[in-house]
């Protein structure tokens, strides 16, 4: 994850940003930055984030195959990135993603689509990234819980930020100092 990765993660989002954007503009949606209580949704979203990172944490520790995984992984990931890279990630994909999957599929097609939907474009290339995806369907219910609940984008576009900051930069520190 050096720059050049960071670049094109910049484009990628930012195309998922637009069409997410073109859909909601067509369909006369708008995307609801928030539902009427911006410190009430960041709050919310602050709180889900916390919530997922310690159950991320947790679940790291009692399957061994997800550490595994993430060792396989961390040489390519997370070694060579640098701390900016991996909060800019995590700002592009918690953005974007809330803005496409909740700011249109969700208004289109509902929460449940909308997380399936979510979860299936999480899907590794094998049977061992399966925990990864099934994190993704809870984490795309959670988000589109978070704007059901709330009307607005700011929660899940802030719980989802947090949690992949924090994930990926605790695994950077984690690499860095270890166990």
């Amino acid at each position: 994850m050096g720059p050049r990765f960071v670049k094109q993660a910049a484009l990628f989002y930012g195309l998922m940003t637009v069409a997410a954007g073109l859909w909601s503009g067509l369909r006369g949606w708008g995307m609801p930055l928030s539902g009427g209580s911006p410190l009430r949704e960041t709050l919310l979203g602050a709180a889900a984030a916390a919530a997922t990172v310690l159950l991320g944490m947790l679940t790291y520790r009692v399957l061994p195959p997800l550490r595994k995984l993430a060792e396989e992984l961390a040489p390519r990931l997370i070694d060579p990135a640098d701390r900016r890279g991996l909060v800019l990630i995590s700002a592009f994909s918690g953005i974007s993603e809330e803005l496409f999957f909740r700011g249109a599929v969700q208004q289109e097609f509902g929460l449940v689509p909308a997380a399936l939907l979510f979860g299936a474009l999480h899907i590794g290339p094998d049977r061992r990234y399966l925990i990864w995806t099934i994190w993704a369907l809870a984490a795309g219910f959670l988000y589109g819980l978070l704007f059901a609940t709330t009307g607005g984008l700011l929660a899940p576009v802030v719980a989802h930020a947090l949690h992949n900051a924090a994930m990926l930069l605790a695994w950077k520190r984690f690499r860095e100092h270890g166990r």
